[in-house]
């Protein structure tokens, strides 16, 4: 099916603006961690990002 073939979206989508979650901060929160889909996503920004939910394994190079 081509994007041509389908009727044009009655109205635009929604966006979800979540900036940083730490008191204070007002950048945007790219960085989000949910533990399970039952639970909302907490969003931080780069520098705020706990170090809890970071993945600490080295580059693999080819």
């Amino acid at each position: 099916m081509s994007d041509t073939d389908r009727p044009a979206p009655a109205s635009a989508p929604e966006l979800y603006v979540h900036y940083c979650e730490v008191e204070g901060c007002v950048k945007w929160g790219s960085l989000g961690n949910s533990p399970s889909k039952l639970v909302p996503v907490r969003w931080w920004c780069a520098e705020h990002f706990p170090e809890a939910f970071q993945i600490n394994r080295p580059l693999k190079w080819p």
